[in-house]
């Protein structure tokens, strides 16, 4: 018996079980227990976040891994589901980074060129081809992976072992997530296996959900939006993520028992580990809360995906969230900031301001609306927007200012202050982009000056 069912994805062991028919495969009673093991490894990938299967006793059995291994591929090819397609592929890497640790170094070498990361040992370590280093720490987001921190000499990446372990187990997970065309037949075959599959990821991804029902979507930093939204892709996040992840919602006053269910759909959930240290970096075993990270640190990290015009007037993800909060303070609050970060203005203009509007608002050009006492809603270009954060009176406020135009304004015309970023971003978003936007807004009269007061964009 040979080693290659440790490595079932290897062109080695593909060689080993060509020639059979799929329909035997599928059906021959003599194949029963390869679609057995087939249906375990993507079980146990799924409900426990590895691959739980038994040594096989002998070459017979040894083959019926590789004809499992096979019959895996073509259910998730069937399946159609990226979450599940990604558990699969992290449990997998992990199983073959367990295996691997116990390669001598000759194989290690000789297994990692099937993985096509052209590998060679030097001075008692490793060395990667720099092309093949980046392609396979690709997804590894932590600031240690990139090239910048590791020693290159001639393009070529020197690695200890336990580095190379871990870039192969990556390389294997980055080549499982490309999947056979699936053929005819074998989804009515095996119709209710893959819905029980389906079922399980559906119910991680529910119960995660259901959790961040509380919590504000909208108010999200982009770095805690690229978080979630690579957790609900079934993308394992690296451990600066997490401990972000963690200490941020439990800032917003997210116990560790609702942390824990959103990382439930992560791929390489287990529930032990992750429960441990959640409950560690919250405090609530190790009796120290550690604080989120500031911006330059996620930045630092890899964490950061790139920041928005808000990103860039604040220090830190949490102070994002607050200001991204200012519709929730009372209207007088409202209007008081506003005035504030404005300027001018009799008092009883202020106190009069409207902030919502009602009933169907009808579509206008710049010049119509500029002419109406009620709301319009006008399709703009953005030919100025800027930022300020500054400190009024008492008040810490971060506001923008934008001008506006269309093709019957001679020219831009200057809105109020925007301190509600939730209308102030898609206005920054479309300047950069050069592109219209539609807003509604009211003429106002300020300084003997028509000013724009922008209740809703989009």
């Amino acid at each position: 018996m040979s080693d290659l069912w440790r490595y079932p994805f290897l062109p080695d062991a593909r060689k080993a079980v060509q020639g059979l028919e799929l329909e035997t495969l599928l059906n021959d009673p003599l194949y029963g227990e390869a679609r057995a093991l087939g249906l375990m490894r993507l079980e146990t990938a799924v409900k426990d976040g590895r691959i739980v299967l038994e040594t096989p006793a002998d070459a017979l059995a040894e083959k019926d891994h590789l004809h499992g291994f096979l019959i895996s591929r073509l259910l998730l090819a069937v399946a159609g589901d990226a979450s599940l397609t990604g558990l699969v592929a992290v449990a997998e890497g992990e199983r073959t980074q367990h295996f691997l640790h116990r390669e001598p170094g000759a194989e290690l070498v000789r297994l990692a060129r099937q993985l096509s990361v052209a590998t060679t040992r030097a001075n008692g370590g490793y060395t990667v081809n720099f092309v093949d280093y980046l392609r396979a720490a690709g997804s590894l987001r932590e600031g240690k992976w990139k090239l910048v921190n590791r020693p290159l000499r001639d393009g070529h990446v020197r690695l200890s072992r336990r580095t190379l372990e871990r870039l192969m187990r990556e390389a294997v997970a980055q080549h499982l997530l490309t999947l056979p065309e699936p053929p005819e037949g074998i989804a009515k075959r095996f119709e209710s296996e893959i819905e029980a599959l389906l079922q399980v990821v559906r119910q991680r991804r529910e119960r995660a959900v259901r959790e961040m029902g509380k919590f504000d979507y909208g108010k999200a930093p982009p770095c805690l939006a690229q978080q979630l939204a690579d957790l609900q892709g079934g993308i394992n996040l690296p451990h600066p993520s997490r401990f972000f992840l963690t200490t941020f919602l439990a800032a917003l006053g997210r116990d560790p028992e609702q942390i824990m269910e959103l990382y439930a759909t992560a791929p390489d959930f287990r529930e032990s580990v992750t429960r441990y240290q959640v409950e560690h970096i919250t405090g609530k075993s190790s009796g120290t809360e550690y604080d989120s990270p500031a911006c330059d640190t996620l930045v630092s990290q890899g964490v950061c995906p790139g920041g928005n015009t808000l990103c860039r007037e604040i220090r830190h993800p949490l102070q994002y969230y607050r200001v991204m909060a200012e519709r929730e303070k009372p209207e007088a609050v409202r209007r008081k900031r506003i005035h504030l970060a404005t300027g001018g203005g009799e008092a009883k203009f202020w106190t009069q301001l409207p902030l919502r509007f009602s009933g169907d608002v009808p579509q206008r050009s710049l010049t119509a609306a500029l002419r109406s006492d009620a709301p319009s809603r006008v399709a703009v270009r953005v030919d100025h927007f800027r930022a300020r954060r500054e400190k009024r009176g008492d008040e810490f406020i971060i506001s923008a200012l934008a001008r506006l135009v269309d093709d019957t304004v001679p020219t831009p015309l200057l809105t109020l202050s925007l301190t509600q970023w939730e209308l102030a971003l898609p206005l920054a978003s479309a300047r950069e982009a050069g592109v219209v936007v539609e807003v509604t807004l009211l003429p106002v009269k300020l300084g003997g000056a028509k000013r724009l007061h922008i209740l809703a964009v989009g």
